[in-house]
């Protein structure tokens, strides 16, 4: 943009959209108009700042200028727009009371890592907010978790309940400072405090004491319990062996991986590999956890002087974040470690803990003390996760630190909702070419996670503003997501098919316009079919309103339905019956839970054709591997044998074995790709690392197979991997490999998660098209 300057005076109305509430944005406006010599004001509106700027022309656009190029660096500008108006004379620029307007599409900032210049102040003995832990300014500190309605006021806030002390109020007056108009301001006299207890709530002691006896806790190896901005983690020394050990005894996850909170970049360094790009988005403002690579696996014969097996067992990876509140810095100067373990304090599926009765009531069986504070939490929010590959990254939990930010879409819709999957649920708000996909939530299966669904689709519709016309819900009549859809939103319900979801979410991530078709690859556990049997393993052709089955895996029986997906020897039973000698298979070393006699229920099962469900889920062909190479029996987690399965598969030297594969009628036997390893386990001429490294190879070129095919038959050029199968590093850039290697583009995630957690977004869109016809 480019602006002439004259002498002449005018009075404009601006307009800014974007993330511009709650970062500092309304001093920002005030410091450039006072630069600019511009009289008037700045206010929020709903979702939006509006500015009155009167001023020559010359400086209103130098003014223009600025605020497009010199913005705070966590704010994003969509679109500014302005318009003269009439000269209204004001002497001076000043910030006035915000509107309670409310606009479609408001924005609120998530919330924000610590910066540098509050974590100096916090280290500071001669700053008044020296080791006060929840410090804060307009460039950092929580906002989402904070916030009960827009516009972002601290009335509007749970920091209402904290009156500013003279100090503090002088600071958010001072135009100069830092904190002019920072809604978190506040100090040790006048903000929130925290206390130390017991595991039954008695207060022990408070303040720069109870972190210190919190920090102490943790070096006597004790298990803690720490309420966050955001929600409730639980926490030990991550090299105290014994601790974690203990913790995952209390916390009944005997294999599910620990995160770790490492104190700094250096100490992260001693536990994972990490590049220049991982750095910085480990130090970036949004502070997610990262899966990276173990620097070393922990063993016998390691010089390492902790166990990163105990804290992720059997995976080659870890979770590793970097402190993000001035809590969290408070505890690393207080104790020895220089990492902790952070995981989220809940019940697998269930809503993470905000409330500290509720947390004193349900983790006092698991926690020996708790640090607490009297800041309420009005948005619970998990830690955002992202699988980092050699050249991209993908989500896996999209929340803290970017949850409300909204993904743009390639192309304009009407007010829709989606209301997401069963697991790993999340739900969205479109209108316009925005997309509000909300924080984690879970498993909506429980109770409680299904009242926390309506609870987030109340709170997202208040501070989006967007009243849906149009309702996508899963296909699956039995999802609790479905029913609620169709409980509220009457005939506006447009379901939308599980992997169709995946494919247009994964359309909209890529940027693909309106009229594109792709050949899609859907692998993934289980989606309801169009077919009303058990999807999984699909190459579909797509757009983003229909689709067409070109080709899948071969439907195999899970003989006990969904037992198969804890005990995945039972797919090993199946697959293999008629394939393998029956009294060779059934004399295998299965350790299913109730040994020979729930063997000979499954054999009958089978034979019978009783509680038989049909499937052609990829996540059972892999897992049937898992257990058949003797790495993992039963899944004590979710995503847990297909993770192993990578991490043993990596760890081959020899990658010449080749095994075969047959695609039939666009089907891919999967049964006979089983087999083949079967033999060749049997053979003893291979290590478990090699056969894990062939049969992911295999299943990759299968799939890779029929979607090239697909795009032949199809005459279409694109193709793309979604479903949580395209988290396994190995198979996803093997399939993208053999994609381009047929002159075809490929596609895959960049800011929308791989898995369930991202078709609430192709939910939203197909919704709205359909809607349109």
């Amino acid at each position: 943009m480019e602006y002439k300057k004259t002498m002449s005076k005018v009075s404009r109305l601006i307009i800014v959209e974007g993330i511009v509430q709650g970062v500092g944005f309304r001093p920002f406006v005030y410091r450039i108009a006072k630069n600019h010599s511009i009289s008037g004001s700045v206010k929020n509106n709903g979702g939006r700042v509006e500015i009155i700027a009167e001023g020559s022309c010359g400086n209103i656009d130098s003014f223009l200028l600025d605020l497009e190029t010199e913005n705070p660096p966590v704010s994003q500008i969509y679109s500014i727009k302005s318009k003269d108006i009439a000269i209204e004379g004001h002497n001076d620029f000043t910030i006035v009371k915000s509107s309670t307007e409310k606009t479609p599409n408001s924005i609120l900032v998530p919330d924000i890592g610590i910066c540098k210049n509050c974590t100096q102040e916090l280290g500071d003995p001669e700053n008044r907010r020296h080791e006060y832990p929840f410090i804060s300014c307009t460039e950092c500190g929580p906002r989402y978790t904070l916030t009960r309605t827009l516009p972002y006021d601290r009335q509007s806030t749970s920091m209402f309940d904290f009156k500013p002390c003279a100090v503090c109020d002088s600071e958010y007056t001072s135009p100069a400072d830092r904190r002019f108009h920072a809604q978190t301001v506040c100090c040790k006299d006048c903000g929130p405090e925290l206390t130390f207890t017991d595991n039954a709530g008695s207060m022990l002691s408070k303040g720069k004491e109870a972190i210190s006896d919190c920090a102490k806790a943790i070096n006597e190896g004790r298990i803690l319990s720490i309420k966050g901005y955001g929600g409730f983690h639980l926490s030990c020394d991550a090299f105290q062996t014994e601790a974690v050990k203990l913790l995952r005894s209390r916390i009944g996850r005997p294999q599910q991986p620990f995160a770790i909170m490492a104190k700094d970049i250096q100490a992260a360094r001693e536990i994972v590999h990490i590049n220049d790009k991982e750095e910085k988005l480990l130090l970036s403002s949004k502070r997610p956890v990262l899966i990276l690579d173990k620097n070393k696996d922990s063993n016998k014969d390691s010089d390492l002087d902790y166990d990163l097996e105990e804290i992720a067992p059997q995976l080659h990876n870890i979770g590793v974040m970097l402190p993000y509140s001035g809590i969290h810095h408070m505890l690393f100067k207080n104790t020895s470690s220089n990492a902790y373990i952070m995981t989220s304090a809940n019940v697998p599926g269930l809503p993470m803990v905000i409330e500290d009765e509720v947390a004193i009531r349900e983790l006092g069986h698991i926690a020996d003390n708790y640090l607490l504070h009297n800041l309420k939490i009005e948005n619970r929010i998990d830690d955002s996760i992202i699988r980092t590959f050699k050249d991209n990254h993908v989500f896996i939990r999209r929340s803290r630190g970017y949850v409300p930010e909204p993904s743009e879409l390639p192309f304009e819709i009407r007010p829709s909702v989606g209301v997401g999957a069963e697991l790993s649920n999340t739900l969205i708000f479109a209108s316009g070419n925005k997309a509000y996909i909300s924080p984690h939530i879970g498993n909506t299966n429980h109770y409680e996670t299904a009242m926390y669904h309506a609870e987030v689709f109340n709170r997202f519709s208040k501070l989006t503003s967007i009243e849906p016309e149009s309702w996508g819900c899963d296909m699956h009549p039995h999802f609790n997501t479905t029913k609620f859809a169709m409980e509220t939103g009457g005939n506006n319900v447009v379901p939308v098919q599980h992997h169709h979801a995946h494919l247009v979410a994964l359309m909209a991530d890529a940027k693909l316009d309106r009229d594109s078709e792709i050949i899609g690859i859907a692998l993934d556990g289980v989606g309801y079919g169009s077919d009303g049997t058990v999807w999984g393993g699909e190459i579909l052709q797509a757009n983003y309103t229909e689709h067409s089955r070109q080709g899948h895996l071969k439907a195999h029986a899970m003989p006990g339905g969904d037992l198969c997906s804890y005990y995945p020897e039972r797919m090993v039973i199946s697959m293999l019956k008629g394939l393998a000698d029956d009294d060779e298979l059934f004399s295998l070393p299965f350790e299913l839970k109730h040994g020979k006699m729930e063997l000979k229920m499954v054999r009958e099962q089978l034979e019978k054709n009783i509680n038989v469900v049909m499937s052609s889920s990829s996540g059972r062909v892999l897992d049937a591997a898992t257990a058949l190479l003797g790495i993992c029996k039963y899944r004590s987690y979710q995503g847990e044998p297909a993770m192993k399965l990578e991490s043993y598969a990596r760890k081959a030297t020899e990658k010449s074995l080749e095994l075969s594969v047959t695609i039939k009628d666009n089907v891919f036997d999967t049964g006979m790709l089983l087999f083949e390893l079967y033999n060749k386990l049997n053979e003893n001429e291979y290590s478990i690392p090699e056969l894990a490294w062939a049969y992911e190879d295999a299943f990759a070129r299968g799939v890779s197979e029929m979607a090239v095919r697909a795009a032949k038959r199809t005459g279409i050029d694109v193709v793309g991997l979604t479903g949580g199968v395209a988290y396994n590093e190995h198979i996803s850039y093997r399939i993208r490999d053999i994609i381009k290697e047929n002159d075809l583009k490929f596609i895959s995630h960049s800011k929308v998660p791989c898995g369930d957690a991202g078709i609430s977004l192709g939910q939203a869109i197909v919704a709205s098209l359909k809607s349109d016809e």
